[in-house]
């Protein structure tokens, strides 16, 4: 092999080579790819444009919908970046949440901190809060579950949430999620100054989600 930086996930692809293993790391990229739009009864899961920008930014903007995500956008043109850097410059993983009966965004749900060798991501989620207690957030994120295991070839997902936000905690536990841990020194508390977040881990395995579909 020659010379060359590489990162942990190529170089691990190339033992795995060596040893007569195989590498489909470049499958999950193409599959993603031929999924960046997806549909539920109630829900469409789709990219992010800056036509979008309104409707992102009624959310997050406000203080009670980012209270334990991340720090409100203060302005339109905030929104706007946002969404050119983290929807546009990378779509692989990221979808808005449409609802469909009025085309409204209403948030957006993510794969990220994926590892396409061990093959295993985190999920993020964020959900405006009017449409809050309709188990829309359930529903979205069953649908990004069943892409992981079904279509992707996913080992393991994990989630989190601030402990002072068991509701996340909840929907986690509908789409059939194990509770695994609490980190009692997360991160700091953008909101509060001087406050540490704990933040409450769950994962699922796909043993866990083939065992109960």
């Amino acid at each position: 092999m020659k010379s060359k930086n590489i990162g942990f996930g190529e170089y691990l692809c190339y033992a795995m080579r060596q040893i007569g293993g195989s590498c489909k790391m470049e499958n999950i990229y193409l599959k993603l790819a031929e999924n960046r739009t997806l549909e539920t009864e109630r829900l469409l899961l789709r990219p992010v444009t800056l036509d979008d920008a309104e409707d992102m930014f009624e959310y997050s903007s406000d203080e009670e919908n980012t209270r334990y995500t991340f720090l409100p956008n203060k302005d339109l043109e905030e929104t706007k970046n946002i969404i050119a850097r983290l929807f546009i410059g990378r779509p692989l993983g990221n979808w808005g949440i449409e609802l469909k009966e009025s085309g409204k965004l209403i948030g957006s749900i993510d794969l990220h901190k994926l590892d396409p060798v061990l093959k295993k991501a985190a999920i993020g989620y964020v959900v405006h809060k009017n449409y809050w207690n309709q188990g829309l957030a359930t529903e979205a994120l069953k649908e990004i579950i069943h892409l992981a295991f079904e279509r992707l070839d996913m080992n393991m997902l994990v989630a989190l949430h601030d402990v002072e936000n068991p509701a996340s905690g909840r929907v986690m536990e509908k789409v059939g999620m194990n509770f695994s841990h609490i980190d009692p020194y997360a991160a700091l508390n953008l909101h509060k100054e001087g406050r540490i977040s704990q933040r409450a881990y769950y994962r699922l395995t796909k043993e866990d989600y083939f065992e109960k579909h």
